[in-house]
């Protein structure tokens, strides 16, 4: 009949949103419901869609995190150094290269996830998964 979420009541019957306000009459309504015992459904969590897009972005931190130790902006900007000759090109060729096989083993995982083949990783467990950087010396 409703889902209780943080900041409001949900009625499931016309998807009406109801204010947690016990002076509003829809919520005195709910919480009667409630008192006479009523238990209202947990809100939905976040789907794999938003999960997915959590842990991408905690897959771009970790590679920006590598690429600012080394003193770049971001992990785009010391990759950018693969296409110039010059003294930082080795360099931004191994951050490319890196880029590029984290971000498929990040595809290959979120695939193995979506088809069921494998638990969803935490964020911890998915930086574990993923390849290493390899400087040049």
């Amino acid at each position: 009949m409703y889902t209780l979420y943080p900041d409001h009541i949900l009625r499931q019957a016309d998807g009406a949103r109801i204010p947690l306000d016990p002076d509003n009459s829809d919520c005195a309504a709910f919480l009667a419901w409630q008192a006479d015992g009523g238990v209202a459904d947990e809100p939905p969590g976040p789907t794999l869609e938003q999960r997915a897009a959590v842990l991408l972005a905690g897959v771009d931190a970790h590679l920006n995190a590598a690429a600012r130790a080394k003193r770049y902006d971001s992990i785009r900007a010391a990759a950018l150094r693969a296409g110039y000759p010059g003294p930082f090109h080795n360099e931004g060729m191994a951050f490319a290269i890196w880029m590029d096989s984290v971000y498929a083993k990040w595809y290959e995982v979120l695939a193995d996830v979506q088809a069921g083949d494998v638990e969803e990783p935490t964020l911890e467990q998915l930086i574990g998964m993923l390849p290493t950087l390899q400087l040049p010396e």
